[in-house]
């Protein structure tokens, strides 16, 4: 489907028509698994769910950053602006997830010197402005948001900024999808693949998976037309029995995907093991500072070694980031956990599944 302007992908003709030719082609009861949590939000806001054959159900993925970072990651976070004379910068949405003990939130409010940040060039910034104190970095994100970090570690070389550091709680995507594939219980009919993410990695990164698992993947853009579009590509791979790799977001997508970002990514970064809220450790699913850049890596410059702790007694996190519950079956959603007191991070985050279902469900 070949549109040109952004108001052609929310056109209200061809989304009805969507409708109609998906409960046309739609026979067999799925499951599909929106990975990318902006994907969660914009399935909510357009209805998305309501306009669907009663067989198909739309699973929450481990697509929100913030929602798969272990709780020893956030204790982490937390432990950092507890240090004298660190100044903690992070995006907003880790302000409020709850670690073993405390908030960046609270911990803020106690007199820490936390700061939130829309990139971590503003960190830098922030470091440059204060060389009497030690400016950490919350490092939370996929293949979308490592680049950027990666840049600023080599912004803070070029201009000499000692005062600098990052701690590591990045992710990489395909690892994921293997782990999910792998979990016992698990279900899923196919994957409606984030488009963000995409744009650095290409299609060319979901290959191995999706050769391995042989799995309908479709990778999406965010606007209702795309993601009706998407869900349709996956029904008539499913009711054909012929699973495929398809890009139904070329606009923003290629096969190779951004080879500059890529290339700084792995210039500073390097794979490694990688803790993942409520899946666990995935190899090779994470990525780390270079030898060579190690003196920006955080948890070295102070020691920081947190201890792997349990989640929140209740909370299911874990399980909806696999598709294994939705938050209906959390005995603590709307009870014990709501955005105002939130006990896991999906309540937390605006592309967590929990506080996505309680604001538009």
């Amino acid at each position: 489907m070949a549109l040109k302007y952004i108001e052609e992908y929310r056109d209200g003709v061809l989304a009805r028509g969507l409708v109609k030719k998906i409960h046309s082609v739609s026979k067999k009861d799925l499951r599909l698994m929106e990975v990318c949590g902006t994907h969660t939000t914009a399935i909510f806001r357009h209805g998305i769910r309501s306009v669907l054959p009663q067989g198909i159900t739309l699973l929450s993925g481990p697509g929100c950053p913030v929602c798969v970072t272990a709780q020893k990651d956030i204790d982490a976070f937390v432990e950092f602006a507890r240090v004298k004379n660190v100044i903690v910068t992070t995006f907003g949405d880790l302000i409020k997830v709850p670690g073993s003990s405390s908030t960046l939130g609270k911990e803020k409010a106690s007199g820490a010197d936390v700061r939130i940040v829309y990139s971590v060039f503003d960190a830098i910034n922030i470091a440059r402005e204060n060389k009497d104190k030690e400016v950490v970095f919350c490092g939370v994100g996929f293949e979308t948001t490592i680049p950027t970090i990666a840049a600023g570690i080599l912004m803070g070389i070029e201009g000499k900024v000692d005062n600098f550091s990052v701690y590591s709680a990045n992710k990489l995507t395909p690892p994921a999808l293997a782990a999910l594939m792998e979990t016992d219980g698990v279900e899923i009919d196919g994957f409606i693949l984030p488009g963000h993410v995409s744009v650095i990695t290409g299609t060319d990164a979901y290959r191995d998976t999706f050769e391995k698992y042989d799995i309908p993947s479709v990778i999406s853009g965010f606007e209702p037309i795309d993601i009706l579009q998407a869900i349709l590509l996956l029904i008539q791979q499913n009711e054909a029995e012929k699973p495929a790799l398809e890009n139904a977001y070329p606009r923003a997508v290629s096969d190779a995907g951004n080879g500059k970002a890529k290339q700084i990514m792995n210039q500073v970064f390097e794979v490694c093991n990688a803790s993942w809220r409520g899946i666990g450790e995935i190899p090779l699913s994470g990525m780390e500072l270079k030898k060579e850049y190690q003196k920006f890596d955080a948890a070295i410059r102070f020691g920081m070694d947190m201890p792997d702790v349990p989640e929140p007694k209740g909370c299911a996190c874990g399980e909806i980031l696999m598709g294994l519950k939705s938050p209906y079956k959390c005995p603590l959603y709307k009870k014990k956990c709501t955005p105002m007191n939130p006990v896991g991070p999906c309540m937390v985050s605006s592309e967590g599944s929990c506080a996505a279902f309680y604001r538009y469900s």
